[in-house]
């Protein structure tokens, strides 16, 4: 029989449109050099993901047209969610930790799934019903505890993360060179809780979160095309964090480089500059990110990152009082600080008073 209805027409369109988009992440070419690898890695596993979804959901219209046979929709839709968890999250943390992310643990993983998958679809084939409900809800569980693994996971890394590159970026760069990847993953976790309203075998359900799944794909894959261009934090910050793994033997990094062209940088007001990364201007410096950020830490007895900001409301203080009839947006822009909010924060913090008590002489 010829299947004519709603549902086949828009499953097909929806599957179809899976597969269109897997197939362009799989093509579509990336800079293939040592700065992309985790990129590209992550890449390949959203590939799978995608590549994946519109299989299996070919599948199931080729077994099931019309969408009568409730369970089995239930249990293709279950055994495609814990892989698209599971790869989800690989493809975020292999921008943030990606040492975490091993060949054996990923395989471990997908073993694991995969074993899970076959007794789903085992007992749906072989069991009485009873049976096969009891295995069924009691893999419903098993993906509820999977999500919750994973966002405690995620979470954890992305302390670790931030933390990592904290000497490198100002708060607010932070949030925002990091808002891509918590987008990513948030909404990757929200499409995964709304999967698990397809595992009740409702064909309007179904139809409906099929073509939000297709839609969010479609979304995440540009983004991930212009990813560089997006999100210029993440990458330079991952590499900052694999030269700075260790260039050094027994902390004696700061001896091994002239601080000559460091102190003229630092008396010329370089730390003012708010366009440059540190990986630039350590670059320009000649030295490593190791010997950099130790010498602060031994000459200066603070982080880069706190001595910068404290630089920088030091200078302000001395603008204040040079310029008593500047507004604080031209002090805080001349001082290296782009949002006044911020400006205010630290300098309350490092002074101990306001701007406006300092300036009023209080």
């Amino acid at each position: 029989m010829i299947a004519d209805g709603l549902y086949f027409n828009v499953m097909m369109a929806a599957s179809s449109s899976l597969m269109v988009i897997g197939l362009i992440l799989a093509v579509v070419k990336t800079r293939s050099d040592e700065k992309t690898a985790k990129f590209r890695m992550a890449k390949l596993s959203l590939t799978v993901a995608v590549l994946a979804l519109g299989i299996l959901n070919m599948a199931q219209i080729g077994v099931d047209p019309e969408g009568d046979s409730d369970y089995l929709g239930g249990c293709i839709a279950l055994a495609v969610s814990y892989l698209q968890a599971m790869l989800f999250t690989m493809a975020v943390l292999v921008f943030i930790r990606p040492q975490e992310v091993t060949r054996r643990r990923v395989t471990g993983q997908l073993t694991a799934i995969a074993v899970v998958d076959a007794v789903l679809i085992g007992s749906f084939c072989m069991l009485p019903l009873r049976a096969f409900l009891f295995i069924y809800w009691m893999g419903i569980v098993l993906y509820v505890a999977l999500l919750v693994y994973y966002i405690r996971w995620y979470r954890r890394s992305y302390r670790w993360f931030r933390q990592q590159i904290a000497d490198c970026y100002e708060e607010d760069e932070i949030e925002r060179g990091l808002r891509w990847l918590n987008i990513l993953f948030w909404a990757a976790l929200a499409v995964g809780v709304l999967a698990l309203l397809m595992l009740f075998g409702r064909r309007d359900i179904d139809m409906c979160l099929t073509v939000v799944i297709a839609v969010y794909y479609a979304f995440l894959t540009a983004s991930f095309i212009n990813y560089e261009l997006s999100t210029p934090i993440i990458l330079p910050a991952l590499e900052g964090n694999t030269l700075h793994n260790s260039e050094c033997v027994d902390n004696q990094c700061v001896t091994n480089f002239s601080a000559t062209l460091l102190v003229t940088w630092i008396q010329q007001g370089g730390y003012l500059d708010t366009q440059k990364p540190v990986e630039e201007i350590v670059k320009e410096l000649g030295m490593t990110n190791d010997q950099f950020h130790q010498y602060f830490q031994k000459t200066e007895g603070e982080d880069f990152r706190t001595w910068r900001i404290r630089k920088r409301i030091q200078h302000a203080q001395q603008l204040m009082q040079e310029h008593p009839d500047w507004p604080v947006t031209r002090i805080a822009q001349a001082s290296g600080f782009n949002d006044r909010s911020w400006f205010y924060q630290q300098f309350l913090r490092f002074t101990g008073t306001t701007v406006s008590d300092f300036r009023a002489g209080r």
